[in-house]
C-alpha cells in the first residue's frame, strides 16, 4: 500500500475538489467501443508513476467515458482491493524525481496468484498516460509552457505548479487492455511473467510518450561528442588524416566536428511550443484554414513505428506547415531535413531549434562529410526522432511531383538495416494549396530567369508583400509504407544476410528505387481536387482558356462526378459541392474574370492567371488521364472498336505511368477504361453498344464538352509524338540520350513560340528524360555499346498509331518544325567535326 493512501478522507475529498475544479482534460480516444474492453472482466487500470492527481483525474475521466470506476474496487476472485489500478514507479522527491520501478507491484501478484488458483479467470489490464499541458490550440503564454510535460518526472510541489497552470489543458489517453490471462498462458514463470509485463508496458509509455511530446532530449553539444567517437566516423577521420598526406588526426577530427556542427538540430521542446504561437498567427494571416485528412491513418502507426514523413514540396511554407499541424493534433514534430542554403543567419538558429538538420546538396567526393551525415542520421532514428524529408530533393516549379531522389532515402534503408531495432515506416503526404506564395517566382524561373540565392530579407520581402488571402490548404496523410515489406519483396531473405554498409548488396537499391516510386506514387494517390485546381483543368483546356456560365458549371460537375463514381483511390479528397459552387468561389478568389455578355455570361483567365493556374492543373492532372485518353481516341476516331481502345489505352499507360505517377497495373487497365466509357455514356459524351463507342454529332455542346476533356492530356500526347517523330527521322542508332532530351526539348519550345497556349512546364526536360527512360525500361528503346538509342517495330507502331492521338494539323506542325530542327541540329555537328 503506497504512502497516499492512508490520507485522512476528508483530505482525499478536498483534493478531488481541487483537481476537478482545476482539470478539463481532453481523453483519447472519444469513445469507449474503440477500446474494445469486455464489460464482464474485470478491469485493472496501469498508470507509469505514482501520483494521486493522475489516479484521481483518470477515475473521473473513466466515468466520463463509461469505463469501470477504479474507486470502486477491484474484485479478482477471493482478491479485492478497494482501488482498480497499479503504478509502474514510485514516489520520489519533493521538486524532481527519479523514477525507481517497482519489481513486483503486490497488487498485481495477488492478481497472478488468483488467475493460478482458477484457470476460467482473466483480468484486463488497461494502460493509462496522462500528459499535462499538451493541449497546443489553447496554449497561449510562454509562462504556460515552461511548465508543460516534459520527460522529466515531477515532485510533489512541481506537480502542483504544472496542474494549477497547466489543468486546464490536460490529455488523458486510454489504450487497449492487455490480458493478463494471456500473458500467463505463454508459460513463462510467475516472476518473468511480471518482468515481462512490466516491459511491455514501460515500452509502451515511452512510445506514446516519444509521439505525443517527443524522445528524451540530451544537448546537442553531447549528441555531437557522442557522434564523433562512433567507428564509422573515427575511421574516416583517421582515413582523412591519412589522404592528406600528414598525419593529422587533430586537424581531421576538428573538420569532422565542424561538419556535425553544421549538420545537427538544436531541438527544443519550449522552443516548439513558442514556435506553434507565432505559426498559429501567421497562418491566420496567410490562409483561410488548414483541411486535414487522413491523421487516424498515421496515428496507427505512429506508435509502435519509425515514421519518415516524406510530402511533396510545394513551397518553403511545407517545412512550417508539417510541424504545425502535427503538434496541433498532439504529435511531436519531425526532424527535417533542410538544404544548407537555408542555415542563414537569424533564420538558421531559428529552423534548427524548430528540429530542422541541414545536409548539403552534393557529398561527393567528401567521405568525411559523408560519414558524419550518416552517423548523425542513424544516431536521430536510433533516439526514436521521427524524420521528415522531401523525397523530390527540392520545390516542383511545376505542380507535377518530380522524380524520386535516391540521397535520403538511401541513408535511411541502410541505416534500418544497421540497426533493425523497430520498423520503419513512410508517410507519403499529400500537400495542396489554392495559392501558393511562390507561384510568380516559379513561373520567373520556368521561363529562365536565373534562381536567386534565398537570404533572410528575401523572406521578410515575401512577407511584406503578403495582399489578402491565398485560400485553403488541403494536408492528406497517404498509405503508410513499411520497410519491411519493401525489403521482403526486393529480397525475401534479406533478414538473414550480415549488413555490410561498405559492400551493400544489390537488393539494397532496388529497395531505394521501389520505396521511391512508392512514395510519389502514394503523394498522388492522396491528392486533393479543391475548386482552384478543378477550375484550371478545364478552363486551360479550353481553346482561349474561357467558356460560357452555364456550359462551364456543366463541365465542372461532369469532372466532380467523375471523382465520386469512378474514383482514383479511396483516398482522394473530392469537394462536396457544385460546379457552379466552384465558379462562385474561384470568383471570389480572383483567380478569374467575368465578361458580362447578353446572350449569357463567360468566364475567362487572363493570360498571366492562365500561366500560373497551370501549376494547380498539374497537381492533379493524373486524376483524368485515362478518361481523357478515352475521349481523345474517340473523338480522333469518331468511331472505334471497345478492344482496339483498350488496347491502345493499355500501350500509353506505361508512358503516363512514367509521367505522372499512376498507381494503377496493366491488368487494372481495362476495368478503369470500362468504367470511364459508362460514364461518359451515361452524360451523353459518347454513344457506345457492345462492340464499338462513337462521339455524338461534332455540332452538338455533348462533342465539345468531349473536346474539353480530350484536351487534357493533350500536351502530354504531343510530348509523346515529339520524342517518337525526332527518333524516326533520325533514324535507330543515330541519337544518345542526352541529345534526344535536347532536341525534344528545343523542339517543344518552337511549338510553344508559334502555336497554341501551353504551361512552361511543356517543354521541361525532365519530363522528357522520363518519358524517354520508360521507353528503356519497356525496352521499346535499347542503349547499344556506343550508348546510342536503337528501336524496332514496337516504336515505328507507334508512330504509325499518332493519328488515333493528335489532329492533323498538330501532326503536321510537329512534323514541320522537327524536320527544320534536326536538318540544323545535323548540320552544325559536321560542321564541328
Amino acid at each position: 500500500m503506497t504512502h497516499w493512501l492512508g490520507l485522512d478522507l476528508l483530505l482525499i475529498w478536498l483534493i478531488k475538489q481541487f483537481l476537478f475544479w482545476m482539470v478539463r482534460a481532453n481523453v483519447q480516444p472519444e469513445s469507449r467501443e474503440s477500446l474494445n474492453v469486455d464489460p464482464n472482466l474485470p478491469v485493472c487500470y496501469v498508470l507509469k508513476n505514482e501520483s494521486i492527481a493522475d489516479y484521481l483525474v483518470m477515475a473521473r475521466e473513466c466515468s466520463n467515458l463509461g469505463l469501470p470506476d477504479p474507486t470502486k474496487g477491484l474484485q479478482v476472485g477471493q482478491y479485492h482491493h478497494k482501488r482498480a489500478s497499479y503504478f509502474l514507479t514510485a514516489k520520489g522527491w519533493f521538486w524532481e524525481r527519479k523514477e525507481k520501478a517497482l519489481a513486483q507491484p503486490q497488487k498485481l501478484l495477488k492478481m497472478i496468484d488468483e488467475l493460478e488458483k482458477n484457470p476460467e479467470l482473466d483480468v484486463q489490464l488497461v494502460p493509462v498516460s496522462l500528459f499535462w499541458g499538451r493541449a497546443p490550440a489553447r496554449e497561449n503564454s510562454i509562462f504556460k509552457i515552461i511548465f508543460s510535460d516534459t520527460w522529466r518526472v515531477p515532485g510533489l510541489l512541481r506537480k502542483l505548479l504544472i496542474i494549477m497552470i497547466q489543468g486546464r489543458q490536460t490529455v488523458v489517453h486510454f489504450d487497449e487492455p492487455v490480458s493478463l490471462r494471456k500473458m500467463l498462458d505463454e508459460g513463462l514463470p510467475k516472476e518473468r511473467a511480471i518482468r515481462k509485463l512490466g516491459r511491455v508496458f514501460r515500452t509502451h509509455f515511452r512510445r506514446l510518450r516519444e509521439a505525443v511530446i517527443g524522445p528524451d532530449l540530451s544537448h546537442r553539444r553531447t549528441m555531437v561528442n557522442a557522434l564523433l567517437r562512433m567507428p564509422s566516423v573515427t575511421a574516416a577521420i583517421e582515413s582523412e588524416a591519412k589522404r592528406n598526406g600528414k598525419g593529422d588526426k587533430r586537424k581531421a577530427a576538428a573538420t569532422a566536428r565542424s561538419y556535425a556542427n553544421e549538420i545537427a538540430a538544436d531541438y527544443s521542446h519550449s522552443v516548439i511550443r513558442i514556435y506553434y504561437l507565432v505559426l498559429t498567427w501567421l497562418w491566420n494571416k496567410l490562409y483561410n484554414g488548414v483541411s486535414v485528412n487522413g491523421m487516424d491513418r498515421l496515428k496507427k502507426v505512429a506508435t509502435d513505428n519509425e515514421v519518415i514523413y516524406v510530402p511533396c514540396h510545394r513551397s518553403h511554407i511545407d517545412y512550417l506547415l508539417m510541424s504545425y499541424l502535427l503538434f496541433r493534433y498532439g504529435m511531436v514534430p519531425p526532424h527535417i531535413a533542410a538544404g544548407v542554403n537555408l542555415n542563414m543567419p537569424v533564420v538558421g538558429p531559428i529552423l534548427r531549434r524548430g528540429g530542422a538538420f541541414f545536409l548539403r546538396r552534393s557529398f561527393k567526393g567528401n567521405r568525411l562529410y559523408t560519414a558524419v551525415f550518416n552517423e548523425y542520421l542513424n544516431m536521430t532514428f536510433d533516439r526514436g526522432f521521427s524524420v521528415e524529408y522531401f523525397v523530390e530533393g527540392g520545390r516542383s516549379r511545376t505542380g507535377r511531383l518530380l522524380a524520386p531522389r535516391p540521397g535520403m532515402l538511401s541513408m535511411t534503408v541502410r541505416s534500418f538495416l544497421r540497426t533493425r531495432r523497430r520498423n520503419f515506416v513512410f508517410v507519403p503526404v499529400h500537400i495542396c494549396y489554392e495559392k501558393v506564395l511562390e507561384g510568380g517566382t516559379y513561373l520567373g524561373e520556368l521561363y529562365g530567369k536565373e534562381k536567386k540565392q534565398e537570404s533572410i530579407f528575401d523572406i521578410f520581402r515575401t512577407l511584406n508583400k503578403i495582399r489578402g488571402t491565398f485560400g485553403q490548404v488541403y494536408v492528406n496523410f497517404g498509405e503508410p509504407i513499411h520497410l519491411n515489406d519493401a525489403l521482403t519483396n526486393a529480397a525475401p531473405d534479406w533478414r538473414q544476410f550480415q549488413y555490410d554498409d561498405n559492400k551493400p548488396p544489390a537488393w539494397v537499391s532496388e529497395t531505394v528505387d521501389s520505396v521511391g516510386t512508392g512514395i510519389i506514387t502514394g503523394i498522388n494517390n492522396a491528392a486533393v481536387a479543391n475548386p482552384i485546381n478543378l477550375m484550371s483543368i478545364v478552363l486551360l483546356s479550353t481553346p482561349k482558356q474561357a467558356m460560357d456560365e452555364g456550359a462551364l458549371a456543366k463541365q465542372l460537375d461532369f469532372y466532380l462526378d467523375f471523382l465520386r463514381k469512378v474514383p482514383y483511390t479511396d483516398l482522394v479528397v473530392v469537394p462536396d459541392i457544385s460546379g457552379a459552387d466552384v465558379i462562385a468561389y474561384c470568383e471570389r478568389m480572383e483567380v478569374l474574370t467575368r465578361q458580362k455578355h447578353a446572350l449569357g455570361d463567360v468566364i475567362r483567365l487572363t493570360d498571366d492567371k492562365a500561366l500560373l493556374m497551370s501549376y494547380y492543373r498539374n497537381n492533379i492532372i493524373h486524376l483524368f488521364a485515362l478518361i481523357s485518353l478515352v475521349a481523345c481516341l474517340v473523338q480522333n476516331n469518331r468511331r472505334i472498336k471497345r478492344q482496339t481502345l483498350t488496347k491502345q489505352i493499355s500501350q500509353l499507360y506505361v508512358f503516363f505511368k512514367s509521367e505522372l505517377f499512376m498507381h494503377w497495373q496493366d491488368e487494372d487497365i481495362p476495368g478503369v477504361v470500362e468504367r470511364s466509357l459508362a460514364l461518359l455514356v451515361e452524360h451523353g459524351y459518347l454513344i457506345a453498344n457492345e462492340k464499338e463507342v462513337w462521339a455524338p454529332d461534332s455540332r452538338s455542346t455533348e462533342f465539345m464538352h468531349l473536346s474539353i476533356l480530350a484536351n487534357t492530356t493533350k500536351q502530354s500526347l504531343e510530348r509523346f509524338f515529339i520524342a517518337v517523330e525526332i527518333l524516326v527521322k533520325a533514324g535507330s542508332g543515330k541519337l544518345q540520350r542526352a541529345q534526344l532530351e535536347n532536341a525534344c526539348t528545343m523542339l517543344a519550345q518552337r511549338m510553344s513560340l508559334l502555336h497554341e497556349f501551353s504551361g512552361p512546364e511543356f517543354s521541361d526536360k525532365s519530363l522528357f528524360r522520363n518519358f524517354i527512360q520508360a521507353l528503356v525500361k519497356s525496352e521499346v528503346l535499347n542503349v547499344n555499346d556506343s550508348g546510342n538509342l536503337t528501336f524496332g517495330d514496337a516504336l515505328l507502331r507507334s508512330h504509325e498509331d499518332a493519328h488515333s492521338l493528335l489532329g492533323e494539323d498538330t501532326r503536321q506542325s510537329i512534323q514541320q518544325i522537327a524536320d527544320m530542327d534536326l536538318e540544323k541540329e545535323f548540320s552544325e555537328a559536321n560542321a564541328d567535326k
